[in-house]
C-alpha cells in the first residue's frame, strides 16, 4: 500500500538528497555529460524505439538497439531470452545487409565510477489502449517494441510490434515481474494532460497494482503543446481518497538547454536500490530546476502540516478545497487541521515557488 504519509520517517536532518529523473530520453554522450553537469546522479534513461532499458550504461554501444534486444514481445507473448536481429533475419529468410554487423564503440566512455543507475524505458501502444497511453518504468528490465518503425519492416511481419504488443493490463503485469529489486521502483503515468487520459482511466491504472506510482505532473518537453502540467488531473484524483505520487520530468531534453524537471530523492544512502525503494515509498519532492530552492523539512503528525524551505518562497497547501493557506513569502508554513475538516480536504500538499529563479517545488501528498 502507498504510504499516506510518504515523509514520517525522513529524517531530515540526516537524510541524503539525490537527483533523479524518470522520464528523460538521452542517445548521445554529449547530452549525457551535460545532464550530469545539471545536477542528474540517479540515471534512469527511458528511450524507446525499442523500449529497451539503456543499462548499465557501460555496456551501450553505437549500434546496440540494432544489434540485440534482452527481452521482446512476439505474437503477443513476452519471450525472456536475447533477440539477434542478424541471427533472426537469417532464419526468416530476411535481407540483413541494413542491419549492422557489430554493436561498434562504446557509446557512454569514462563513466563517472560513482554513478547511480537503474534499468527503465518508456514503454506505449499498448492494444487495448489509444497511443497515447505512455508509461516508463524505473528499475523495471523488460524491453519491448522494435528500433525498424517502417510499416514493412520485417520484425513486424514475424509478430513483433510497435510497442509494447500487449493489453495495458498485461503490459503492466510483465513489467512489474521484471523488477530488479522487489520493493522499489514501478510505473508511472507520462504525461496525462497531453495524453488527454480521463480521471477514471487514471485511478483505473492506479487500482491496478500499488507499484503503479503515480503521474507526471509537470512535463517539461509538452509545454509546446500547452500540456506540460497536470495537476488539476492529480488533484482530482486525490481527492476520490487514492495516494498518487506525483512526478516532475523532462521528456526530450534539448542540446544545450538546461535540464528541467526532476525528482528529488530522499534516501540513507547513495545506492540504487534506495532511490530505487524512495520512488516506491513516495520519499521525494518534484522540482523543476532542482537548483537552489530545497524542503528543509515536510511534517505532519496527524493534525499539523509544517513544511519549511531553506530560503524565501512562494508556500500554498493545496487540499480537495483548493489552496487552504498560502505564505507570501515565507520559509515556514503551517497549518493545523481539525476534526471536522479532514473529510473535506482528503489530502495536504505543499508546493513551494522562488519567483527570482522560477524554481518550484511539489511535495509528495499526505493523506489525511
Amino acid at each position: 500500500m502507498r504510504p499516506k504519509n510518504p515523509y514520517e520517517k525522513v529524517n531530515w536532518r540526516s537524510v541524503l538528497r539525490v537527483q533523479g529523473s524518470t522520464h528523460l530520453h538521452c542517445n548521445t554522450p554529449e547530452r549525457f555529460r551535460q545532464m550530469l553537469a545539471d545536477g542528474l546522479e540517479f540515471v534512469t534513461l527511458s528511450n524507446y524505439h525499442p523500449s529497451m532499458p539503456w543499462w548499465p550504461l557501460a555496456t551501450m554501444r553505437e549500434n546496440t538497439t540494432r544489434f540485440r534486444m534482452p527481452s521482446y514481445v512476439q505474437d503477443g507473448k513476452v519471450v525472456h531470452q536475447e533477440l539477434r536481429f542478424r541471427e533472426a533475419y537469417r532464419q526468416w529468410g530476411e535481407e540483413v545487409s541494413q542491419l549492422p554487423a557489430d554493436e561498434g564503440e562504446l557509446l557512454f566512455p569514462d563513466l563517472p565510477e560513482d554513478l547511480l543507475e537503474a534499468p527503465n524505458a518508456e514503454h506505449h501502444f499498448f492494444t487495448d489502449t489509444s497511443v497515447y497511453l505512455h508509461v516508463t518504468a524505473p528499475g523495471c528490465a523488460l524491453a519491448s517494441g522494435r528500433f525498424d518503425r517502417s510499416a514493412d519492416s520485417p520484425l513486424e511481419r514475424h509478430g513483433i510490434r510497435m510497442g509494447m504488443g500487449l493489453p495495458w493490463r498485461e503490459g503492466f503485469a510483465e513489467l512489474l515481474k521484471s523488477l530488479v529489486i522487489p520493493d522499489g521502483g514501478g510505473i508511472i503515468i507520462n504525461h496525462p494532460q497531453w495524453s488527454h487520459l480521463p480521471v477514471r482511466f487514471l485511478c483505473e491504472l492506479l487500482d491496478f497494482d500499488e507499484r503503479v506510482l503515480g503521474m507526471e505532473i509537470v512535463n517539461a518537453d509538452c509545454a509546446v503543446n500547452y500540456t506540460a502540467g497536470s495537476e488539476p488531473q492529480w488533484d482530482e484524483v486525490l481527492s476520490t481518497g487514492r495516494q498518487c505520487w506525483g512526478f516532475c520530468a523532462q521528456d526530450h531534453p534539448k542540446d544545450g538547454t538546461p535540464l528541467t524537471g526532476r525528482s528529488i530523492l530522499l534516501v540513507n544512502e547513495r545506492t540504487p536500490e534506495a532511490c530505487l525503494r524512495a520512488y516506491r515509498q513516495g520519499c521525494f519532492y518534484g522540482a523543476l530546476k532542482g537548483q537552489g530552492l530545497k524542503f528543509e523539512s515536510i511534517e505532519f503528525d496527524g493534525r499539523t502540516i509544517h513544511a519549511r524551505c531553506d530560503r524565501e518562497a512562494v508556500l500554498l497547501l493545496i487540499s480537495r478545497q483548493g489552496v487552504v493557506k498560502e505564505v507570501w513569502t515565507g520559509k515556514e508554513l503551517s497549518y493545523t487541521v481539525s476534526d471536522s475538516e479532514r473529510a473535506e480536504h482528503v489530502f495536504f500538499r505543499v508546493t513551494a515557488e522562488e519567483l527570482s529563479c522560477r524554481e518550484k517545488l511539489y511535495s509528495q501528498p499526505i493523506m489525511l
